[in-house]
This record gives structure tokens, sequence and C-alpha cells, in this order.
């Protein structure tokens, strides 16, 4: 699955987005989310995977802010007809560790609304994560395929893996922190895992039953 929803999607005008929509549909690749600011029909699709109706739902609030009502209508809506519903934000203002109280503010409205997950990109690092009501907020995974080689920190970069239960409604997050090479991600290791493990703990607001977790890499919920 490919989410759409951001600020750059729109560099080639309405063609390259149509475009888009074609090559990757072309590919049997889904997809779902609409140019940053809008809320839509473009902005989600339901997915089965092995018997289950997945929900996934994209937005985009960099240089505008997305109907937050009507976005939390469409989770709502999705609830009621799927499984699991997984919402990606492209949010927060780069090169920041820390989220913002606007980020974490529609955060929580998207996950009252009914999300199980949210996952956050934009800002070109890391940023921390937050547990609300039992549900995981990333709100920024950092770069992943990119040739920003100005820093340290946009080389440095999350992998997520999101384990559910459907019958017990239970999670188990895996975190994969990576570093890029030369545009090349590769998981870390050692020290240099367990440095960036403490430096995602004091950027991430957590109950402290959940610290020695992360730093393990592995939380349950």
């Amino acid at each position: 699955h490919f989410t759409l929803a951001n600020n750059h999607v729109t560099d080639q005008g309405q063609r390259g987005i149509e475009e888009t929509r074609l090559n990757l549909s072309d590919l049997d690749i889904s997809f779902s989310g609409c140019p940053d600011g809008e809320v839509g029909d473009c902005s989600f699709t339901i997915k089965e995977v092995a018997g289950k109706k997945i929900g996934l739902a994209a937005f985009s609030m960099v240089y505008h802010l997305f109907d937050q009502t009507q976005a939390q209508e469409i989770i709502a809506n999705l609830r009621e007809e799927t499984d699991f519903m997984i919402v990606n934000v492209h949010w927060g203002s780069e090169y920041t560790h820390q989220f913002s109280n606007v980020q974490q503010n529609v955060g929580h409205g998207l996950i009252d609304a009914g999300a199980d997950v949210i996952i956050g990109h934009h800002p070109h690092v890391v940023q921390g994560m937050e547990i609300y009501k039992d549900k995981p907020i990333f709100y920024s995974l950092g770069n992943f395929i990119f040739d920003q080689y100005f820093s340290p920190d946009t080389q440095e970069e999350m992998g997520v893996g999101v384990s559910y239960n459907t019958s017990d409604k239970t999670y188990t997050l895996y975190l994969l922190p990576m570093t890029s090479i030369a545009s090349q991600p590769q998981l870390m290791t050692d020290e240099i895992k367990q440095n960036f493990l403490q430096k995602y703990l004091d950027w991430s607001e957590v109950e402290e039953a959940y610290q020695n977790q992360i730093l393990n890499a592995k939380i349950s919920l």
C-alpha cells in the first residue's frame, strides 16, 4: 500500500497525480491520500488481508490543515466496515524531533474517531511516539530512501512492525531503527541501536511501564 497524501504529490500538476494513480493501479499497488490539506473519497481505501478488512486512510497538513471533522467522519465510517484501521499523516516541523501540540491534538482526534494506529512522516527526522488510549501514534519515522546527506539526523530512520490480534485486540510493536548509507537503509545494531533507542525514548511521551519496552525495541499493548 502507498500513501499519496503529502505536500509534493501535486508537483507535476493534476496530470502527475493521475499518472501516479494509474501507474500504481497497473502495478497492483493499493493507495490512498489526497493532496495536502484535502479530504475526500481519495483519502481512504479498504484492503482485504488474510480474510480481514484493513482500512487505510491518509491525510496531509503541511501547508494547510485538513478538515478534522470530515477526516474523523471518514475514520468513524471505516471503523464500522473494517477489522483494523491504519492512518498515515504527513505533518510536523522539518528537522524537529519533538512532535507538536497540533500534531498531538489531531492524532488524538483520529484515535478517538476509530484509528488503531497512526504513522506519521514529513519532518525528515525521527520524532517520538505516544500511546494514547492503548493505541500507538508514531509521529515521524524520518526519511527512508532520500539523499539528504547534510546531517546525521536526516540519515537515521525508523521502520515499524505492527502485529495485531483481532480476537483480543492486543498489539505487539517492533521498532526497527535504521541508518542510511548513501541512501541505502540498513538496520542499526549493538551500541548504535541502543543509543538511538535512548534518544527515541527521550523524544517520546509514554508511561513508565513502556519505557523499558522501547529500549528493548518491542512493545506489548
